[in-house]
This record gives C-alpha cells, sequence and structure tokens, in this order.
C-alpha cells in the first residue's frame, strides 16, 4: 500500500522541499566544485540544450502544434547575437531581448500560415523552415559571413561578478548565464501553463473545436504560443553562439537535425511535463558523451574494445538503441515512468476545502407546522 500524504501536510512539504534541495544541489555545483573550464562548459551546453527542449516542449507538449523547424529560430537567435555583436559592438548581454523579439516575430509570422494546417503537414511546413535556414545563411553572406560564419564571440565575466580572467572565469560565466536563461524561461512556461491561458493551450492541443465552443480564441493562443517558443529558442542560440565563439550553418543544431534533437530530448524527459525537457537534456548529453567514449573504456571486454575501436559511428548505433529500449521501457519518458513508480509508493490526496465561502448569512426558512 502506498503512503498517502495530504496536500500541503508538512511531510509533503518536505518531500518537495527534498526535492528543491537536490536540484539545487546540482545546479549550484560550480559554487562548492572545482570545476574545470571543460566541466563547466558541458554543464553549460546541457542546459542551452534543455532550454531549447522547454521551449519545444511549449509548443508540442502543451499546445499540440508539432513543429521540427526549431533549429531555424535557434539559428536565427545565434546569428542576431552574432552579427549585432561583430558589426555593431554590442554588448552580448544586450543581444538577448533583441534576439528574443525578432524570433517572437517570425515565429508570429510562421505560425499565422499554419493555423489552417495540423498534424504531418504542420510538420512539413516547419520542416521546410529548418530546411530553408542554412541556405538563407549561405545566400545572405554579406550579412550572415556565408559558408565561413561569423566567429571571434566571447563574452567575459563583467567585474560586478568578482569571477577571475581568463579561459575558467569566462566559461562560469557562460554557465550563470546559460541556468539563468533556463531558469527564467523554465518560470515562464511553468506561470504560463498554470494560468488560464495554459488551461486554454491544454484544451487547444485536447479539441480544439470544443476548446472554441467554450470561447477559446485557438488562432491567437496558437500564434502567441508559436512566437514564445520561438523566442525562447532563440535565446538558448544566443548562449550556445558564446559558447562556440562562432556561428556557421554548417553547425549540427542549426540544421535539420538540431531540430530531431531537441524533439529527441523533450520526448526522453517527458512531452507535456514541465521538468521533463531538463530531465531529458541531462540523460541525453550524459548517454550520448558515454556512447563516443566507450571505445576507450578499459572496463571492456577485450575483444568489445577492439571492435568499437575506430568505429566512431558505433556511438550513434549505441545511443539509438538505448533510445528504443527506453521508448519501450517508459513511452511517456522518464519523467512519466518516475510518477507512475512514484504513485506505488507515495499518494498526494488533494484537500478538501472545508471553510464556507464568504457571504451573508442566511437564516433558515422556519418550518411550516401542519394545520387542520
Amino acid at each position: 500500500m502506498p503512503v498517502r500524504l495530504a496536500h500541503g501536510s508538512a511531510p509533503h512539504v518536505a518531500l518537495r522541499a527534498l526535492g528543491v534541495l537536490v536540484v539545487a544541489y546540482f545546479a549550484l555545483s560550480p559554487l562548492f566544485r572545482d570545476l574545470t573550464p571543460s566541466e563547466l562548459g558541458e554543464l553549460t551546453d546541457i542546459a542551452v540544450l534543455a532550454l531549447a527542449a522547454v521551449a519545444l516542449n511549449l509548443l508540442i507538449g502543451f499546445t499540440g502544434q508539432i513543429s521540427i523547424g526549431h533549429s531555424a529560430f535557434f539559428g536565427i537567435g545565434a546569428y542576431t547575437l552574432a552579427i549585432l555583436v561583430s558589426d555593431h559592438a554590442w554588448s552580448p548581454g544586450w543581444t538577448y531581448p533583441a534576439a528574443a523579439l525578432i524570433c517572437f516575430v517570425v515565429g508570429v509570422l510562421v505560425g499565422v500560415p499554419a493555423l489552417r494546417l495540423t498534424g504531418l503537414y504542420l510538420a512539413l511546413v516547419t520542416l521546410a523552415l529548418a530546411q530553408i535556414f542554412p541556405a538563407l545563411v549561405r545566400k545572405f553572406d554579406d550579412l550572415t559571413g556565408g559558408s565561413a560564419g561569423i566567429g571571434g564571440l566571447s563574452y567575459d565575466a563583467p567585474a560586478w561578478t568578482g569571477l577571475e580572467p581568463g579561459r575558467r572565469g569566462r566559461s562560469e560565466w557562460l554557465y550563470w548565464l546559460a541556468l539563468g536563461t533556463l531558469g527564467l524561461g523554465y518560470l515562464l512556461v511553468r506561470n504560463l501553463v498554470k494560468s488560464r491561458v495554459g488551461r486554454a493551450m491544454v484544451a487547444v492541443r485536447e479539441n480544439p473545436t470544443a476548446a472554441s465552443v467554450m470561447g477559446v480564441h485557438v488562432a491567437a493562443v496558437k500564434t502567441i504560443v508559436f512566437g514564445l517558443s520561438a523566442a525562447l529558442a532563440g535565446i538558448a542560440g544566443c548562449t550556445f553562439a558564446l559558447r562556440q565563439t562562432q556561428a556557421t550553418p554548417d553547425n549540427v543544431n542549426f540544421t535539420i537535425l538540431g531540430s530531431i534533437l531537441f524533439l529527441v530530448i523533450m520526448v526522453v524527459g517527458g512531452a507535456g511535463s514541465l521538468t521533463g525537457p531538463v530531465i531529458g537534456a541531462i540523460v541525453y548529453y550524459r548517454v550520448d558523451q558515454l556512447s563516443r567514449e566507450l571505445p576507450d573504456k578499459t572496463w571492456l571486454p577485450d575483444p568489445v574494445h577492439d571492435f568499437l575501436r575506430g568505429r566512431p559511428n558505433l556511438a550513434t548505433l549505441v545511443f539509438a538503441v538505448l533510445l528504443i529500449l527506453l521508448m519501450f521501457v517508459a513511452p511517456f519518458g522518464l519523467v512519466g515512468a518516475a510518477k507512475r513508480i512514484g504513485r506505488r509508493l507515495v499518494v498526494v490526496v488533494p484537500s478538501i476545502p472545508t471553510s464556507k465561502a464568504p457571504g451573508p448569512e442566511v437564516e433558515p426558512a422556519p418550518t411550516p407546522t401542519p394545520t387542520g
């Protein structure tokens, strides 16, 4: 029998506080761990991928609009930062609002004609967007640098941070920047989903016709959410450009493969879950890293070690097999599997309001006495 906890009770609050402390321990680990610049870079990459997946989850998981073109918004954000920094001498920090605004406008412009499309047809339109973006970058080479891209991007830690100058201070600053944008993006999505607009989004996802009958402006919800999702993806692209110190059209995250990558991360963590994209980004990055390093692992048996050496493409195969196994074991993602297992151990019982609603007290009517 699972343990039953009342919602809002002391044990329930303590359980949630424990979860927050665990998350804070890993997120704030650079404060009390001596991490190398490479390790800080890995954490930055995870935060960037998580924010891109959070943006896609807002569109697919909560609104039901399929998109395979978020790599284009990711790239637009990166190139907005690169162009403003290299050509107009902007501070990288000020490019974030500009990139978010531009990506929001582009997302709305893409979302408006896509209102009449659903399912596979919408996926094909966004797929075309992902395919066109690298070609446009190469076409307008006077602005974007063409195939060579734009390099020399750097964001040194401001003096007020107290971080040491050099590569380590820059790596730590980029991590806090990536973590901060991820936290703000998560809070934005969470507050949106928990609000009246969030209920409208879920209604549109479940049944657009019924949502329209209930008074939801389906077109406005779809268009605005498309724009917000694009803006968050653009912000992730800004940090990615600073992490790479360049923006080139050949980068995998600016192509269709980048869109598929964001989709895989969302599905692995759990679509329609607030924490799913973050969990998915951590698991994807670490599993992909492990699969690529398998040929160098000394604990493997010699026959396996010899077979893997010289075959770097096997890392992709290993990850694909693990992903297939995960979908069989946890079809609703890791968060969905964790919730299913957790319900067998702990059940949170919603609290039942006992107080009466405020209002004037009405005396009961007198009971009529029989006559005759």
